[in-house]
């Protein structure tokens, strides 16, 4: 009998494809496991975007590796790794016995059938040749959480911005149709999902390709023709965001007022270097309309420092619009290369690392008290959470994450599992909120 265990790392795409792949192979019998210990398969479903995601991986292959010593496993490697250096993986050092691409996921129990039989290891394709069948699969709750669901709607971007590898491992942009999303949400709400969180490279291009409805007309669509409570998205690119899309924001009860919105930089000749497609002035504008339309609304976004060409005075643009904008949260990084892109190929990596690590600390200690005093802010209003977990402080207290993404510490208690519940905030715990049922 073979008990699997899934490893994930990198993006949210990654994790639903992870919890899609995990129902395929129990219907195909295997027996899936929470712990490495208690597997005979491994699947380590892998990230390329940064070198510290890739640097992980090689540690985790490393232990692997010495399991191997000691019991039969097998370790299949899956996703963008393999998408980029799959005979590296396969050198026999590594301890690799399967490396497939993001073009054959969806074959993987087939693929675990053939490896019994001694045929190949090895299934990765180009992305021209990229079958949408294989993004799209049926999904389902999640297992940690199972009144929430990851959902897919496209995979692959056409952006190709400077820095990205992302077009180069995953493909040109693929839609999926409108109805098979809402089919799928149907589903998901009969085994009592209650949050889905629609998956894309940059969901707000959504349909572009096939011409069927827009992203604002689809969320507007799921928002009145489903029974989900609540509706969320990522990631969106800033040169796409509509008014149509922050009308259906602001209007629809059901769709989150929580926007992750990657910005990069602050200066716009670092944003065109990195063909971004807007500029300081653009992602402002858009912020005031945002915020004019929901003033509630919760904002994060990413940023990247360092990137070449990058002067102080570019990063002081930065640090400026990230005071003005006042996000919620970010997710922050120094730049490193990436092969193949066209930054690496035209632009080197000439700021000393030591420059990087002393604008990226600074920046982070600026969104952090920026983080905290919104938080604070926050005291006295009310929210709805939906129960994610018992905290593991040792105090008996839970977890609950709200519409918009805020994390709530609370005194809840198990039988909070699955439901929506009203909550005021009463304080802050880190960059968590506590708060109290009302």
């Amino acid at each position: 009998m073979t008990h699997f265990f899934i490893e994930t790392y990198g993006c949210q795409m990654n994790k639903a494809e992870s919890v899609s792949l995990a129902g395929r192979l129990t219907a195909a019998g295997y027996i899936q496991v929470f712990s490495q210990e208690a597997a005979n398969l491994i699947i380590i479903n892998t990230c390329s975007v940064r070198k510290t995601a890739e640097n992980r991986i090689w540690g985790r292959l490393g232990f692997y590796k010495k399991e191997k010593t000691k019991r039969d496993i097998t370790v299949l490697v899956m996703g963008c790794m393999p998408q980029r250096i799959s005979e590296e993986l396969l050198d026999k050092k590594r301890g690799v016995d399967i490396v497939v691409g993001n073009f054959h996921k969806d074959k993987i129990p087939a693929i675990l059938a053939a490896h019994r039989k001694g045929r190949k290891d090895c299934y990765v394709d180009e992305p021209e040749s990229q079958n949408s069948e294989a993004f799209f699969t049926e999904t389902a709750p999640d297992e940690l959480n199972p009144a929430k669901a990851y959902l897919t709607i496209s995979h692959g971007c056409n952006n190709f911005c400077s820095y990205c590898i992302v077009p180069y491992l995953r493909g040109r942009e693929i839609s999926r149709s409108s109805s098979s999303i809402i089919n799928e949400i149907h589903k998901l709400t009969e085994q009592g999902v209650k949050q889905v969180m629609l998956l894309g490279q940059n969901v707000n291009s959504y349909g572009n390709d096939t011409k069927d409805i827009t992203f604002a007309q689809l969320l507007k669509q799921i928002a009145r023709e489903t029974d989900v409570s609540w509706v969320k998205f990522m990631s969106s690119h800033p040169k796409d965001l509509s008014e149509e899309l922050i009308e259906v924001m602001a209007t629809e009860p059901k769709i989150s007022k929580w926007l992750h919105l990657a910005l990069q930089s602050g200066s716009t000749s670092i944003l065109q270097a990195m063909n971004r497609k807007y500029t300081r002035e653009d992602f402002l504008q858009k912020i005031y309309k945002l915020r004019e339309s929901i003033p509630d609304i919760i904002l994060t976004t990413d940023l990247i420092i360092g990137f070449p060409g990058e002067t102080e005075q570019d990063y002081q643009d930065t640090l400026s619009i990230i005071k003005e904008v006042r996000f919620d949260d970010a997710f922050m990084y120094k730049y490193n290369e990436r092969d193949n892109t066209l930054a690496q190929k035209t632009m080197g990596d000439p700021i000393p690392d030591e420059i990087k690590v002393e604008r990226l600390t600074k920046l982070i200690e600026i969104q952090r008290n920026i983080g905290l005093e919104n938080r604070q802010a926050m005291k006295g209003r009310h929210f709805q959470i939906l129960h994610e977990r018992p905290a593991n402080d040792g105090t008996g207290r839970h977890i609950g994450i709200s519409s918009n993404e805020l994390i709530f510490l609370y005194d809840g208690s198990d039988d909070d599992a699955g439901k929506v519940i009203d909550i005021e905030a009463t304080g802050v715990n880190g960059s968590t909120l506590t708060g109290k049922k009302i």
